[in-house]
């Protein structure tokens, strides 16, 4: 079995070192492990740990997703994402924004220690006073309403693909 190891797998005491199964990582990830340093060279040392570069037009693809969702994700973040592309493994990380592109881009992962997201969100831009809501997209950072400030925030997403979101109220009778 093939597995892609974040940062957070390592922070939270995954040692690929006593794990069965191929241990990939990239080097981004490897200098934000700075605390766990000693089990990460000792991986590599015994061979159990591989480091590689993902593929450009895999990169490309994970930014371009990462945009769609609005997930804010480091360089770091969408290298190893797009190495689980590449290498068509199982992504180990308790990272909500790597789970949530994850999501989107049909790459399996699994949590180490935290429960792990089960929805689908999207982050959307959203009024400080009338509470409008916009796409993260949105150029503007006053609302078109009423003035007021914008910021961002993950919401659920409730249009799933196929599914349509309906207001279950009955409509008003005019006459």
């Amino acid at each position: 079995m093939i597995k892609i190891l974040d940062a957070s797998a390592f922070i939270h005491g995954y040692n690929p070192s006593i794990e069965e199964g191929e241990h990939y990582t990239t080097n981004g990830i490897v200098s934000e492990v700075v605390s766990k340093e000693d089990i990460v060279k000792l991986a590599i040392e015994y061979g159990k740990l591989k480091i590689l570069d993902p593929k450009p037009e895999t990169i490309e693809k994970v930014v371009k997703t990462s945009i769609e969702t609005g997930d804010t994700i480091s360089n770091n973040d969408i290298e190893i994402l797009a190495l689980a592309i590449d290498l068509g493994g199982i992504l180990y990380t308790d990272d909500y924004g790597l789970q949530n592109v994850s999501k989107k881009l049909k790459i399996n992962y699994e949590n180490i220690v935290a429960a792990g997201s089960k929805d689908d969100f999207v982050w959307k831009k959203i009024c400080k006073g009338c509470k409008k809501m916009y796409p993260i997209n949105y150029l503007d950072d006053e609302c078109e309403v009423c003035g007021s400030q914008l910021y961002r925030k993950m919401v659920k997403n409730r249009l799933k693909k196929g599914k349509k979101f309906y207001n279950k109220k009955k409509p008003k009778k005019l006459f």
